[in-house]
């Protein structure tokens, strides 16, 4: 049923009246594809985030509920992926300016984070200069006709600048529309929607936002006027900075008496602070030029420690055990704070006053190179909780160093994320390998039909494996949600002025 304001004297015979709206919600989405690119897909190149529909309804079927690596349940089932989706609800209502409820119904705007330009102070960046490029999504209540109605679109603050500021609805009709199904196994309720891709610009430019703003949504047409969507637009004055300080760890030589190098990933530098920690208004500082010459240190008297950890890597049965080889980076740590150039005042790594991060290259290959990396943390006792913190250190290893999930999947954990799919340390648990997010896996477990359903079977090495398949984002995970961008600029190594 459309909104009317019907007038106090009527129209003219002959003359439409203008004053009656459709109803419908306009939703700001990331684009799948752009117009000045073909093959584009996100990289992380700013922050967005919004409540996906399939992370709060039964749309995608999910094999194996993961609760811990020993604790596996067969589902099989359609489900939300997140397991506590009316709290995730909960948490995309925070924060946000001047909610609303168009028409009755739950809104859930998107964000978005971008640094601003033109500004003085070391807030601003040329890095989103041009603007971003959004996807203008109409979800319809009503059916939709081209009547005229206009979307306009209102900034809470003169720096955003959004082009063009009004598209007439005509422009969706233009395009096909889709339907989405919020529940897969009974077909309902449904969605009627149309996409304006990538045609929307937003850019921030002239000053700074001292405060998550919004950009308000409305539909017009002849004097009546309602708001039917929203945007909001992350704080962006107080950029935080992460040091992270890179060390080339050594620990052969070649037959010649060359050091061997890890040889890391060329572009790791653009990936901290273009793809990444970006998202969270987080500045990445790398300090490179630092060795850990291992062998080197073994063949001073007195240093035991180290002689003691060349043996054991040399060791095939604690390279392979899962409890010895999850303690190489700690094991690294002490001799770091024992050994290293850049080692905090004080010494210790895993400490507060200071805002440095270790990342640590390294050639070794623990659990037959099913360790990509690993950032330690310990776990700490509350009143009536627990709670995982992570340290100031991580290690790469030789499967990881040019992989781009592991490099910013493991230094976000010592920014104090944790996996998304891990029950006991966070709000909100999603069901692992089903996301985009940077703290989910590559893979999602699932079960053997030949092996009466089995989730682990014995492979020609006589190993016990996880049955698995690839997360359908494997090559495409560079998302934080907006709650991780919060928990990262919290973190004790952020610095902020």
């Amino acid at each position: 049923m459309a909104i009317c304001d019907f007038p106090k004297t009527s129209s003219k015979i002959g003359q439409t009246s203008t004053s009656c709206l459709q109803k419908f919600t306009i939703h700001f989405r990331r684009p799948d594809t752009l117009k000045e690119k073909s093959n584009y897909s996100y990289r992380g190149e700013y922050g967005f985030d919004w409540l996906r529909d399939e992370y709060i309804y039964p749309i995608e079927k999910v094999d194996v509920d993961y609760i811990s690596p020993i604790n596996l349940v067969y589902l099989n089932k359609v489900v939300p992926l997140c397991k506590n989706p009316d709290d995730l609800r909960e948490e995309y209502k925070r924060d946000i300016k001047n909610s609303i409820t168009p028409y009755g119904i739950d809104y859930y705007p998107a964000w978005l984070s971008i640094f601003a330009y033109n500004v003085k102070g070391n807030a601003g960046s040329t890095m989103h200069k041009k603007g971003i490029n959004l996807t203008l999504q109409l979800d319809e209540i009503d059916e939709i006709i081209n009547d005229g109605t206009e979307i306009i679109f209102k900034p809470g603050k003169p720096c955003l600048k959004i082009t063009p500021n009004r598209i007439s609805i005509s422009h969706f009709l233009k395009t096909p529309k889709k339907t989405r199904i919020l529940d897969s196994d009974t077909g309902t309720p449904t969605i009627n929607y149309y996409q304006l891709d990538s045609t929307i610009n937003i850019k921030c430019f002239g000053d700074t936002l001292k405060e998550h703003e919004e950009v308000r949504v409305f539909a017009k047409l002849g004097t009546t006027e309602v708001e039917v969507g929203k945007l909001m637009v992350y704080q962006n004055d107080n950029i935080g900075k992460a040091k992270i300080v890179v060390v080339n760890v050594i620990t052969e030589y070649d037959e010649k008496g060359n050091k061997i190098y890890p040889q890391a990933h060329k572009s790791f530098e653009y990936l901290y602070k273009y793809q990444s920690f970006n998202q969270a208004m987080i500045r990445t500082e790398v300090i490179l030029g630092e060795e850990l010459d291992l062998v080197k240190l073994s063949n001073v008297e007195s240093n035991d420690d180290v002689r003691s950890f060349l043996n054991d890597i040399k060791n095939k049965t604690f390279m392979e055990d899962r409890y010895d080889a999850f303690t190489i980076t700690e094991r690294l740590c002490a001799l770091y704070e024992n050994y290293g150039k850049n080692r905090p005042e004080g010494g210790l790594v895993n400490e507060d006053g200071h805002f440095y991060t270790y990342l640590l290259f390294t050639t070794l290959s623990p659990l037959n190179g099913g360790l990509y990396g690993l950032a330690s943390g310990k776990e700490k006792n509350w009143k009536f909780s627990s709670k995982l913190e992570y340290g100031n250190i991580l290690s790469i290893f030789a499967k990881g160093l040019n992989d781009d999930h592991t490099l910013v999947h493991e230094a976000a954990h010592t920014f104090s994320l944790s996996h998304i799919f891990t029950d006991k340390y966070n709000k909100y648990v999603f069901h692992h390998g089903y996301t985009e997010n940077y703290m989910d896996y590559a893979f999602f477990p699932t079960f053997n039909n030949s092996i009466e359903k089995k989730f682990n079977y014995i492979n020609n090495k006589n190993q016990q494996v996880l049955s698995k398949k690839d997360n359908r984002y494997r090559g495409k995970m560079y998302s934080f949600y907006k709650w991780q961008w919060d928990l990262m600029r919290e973190d004790r190594s952020i610095e902020k002025k």
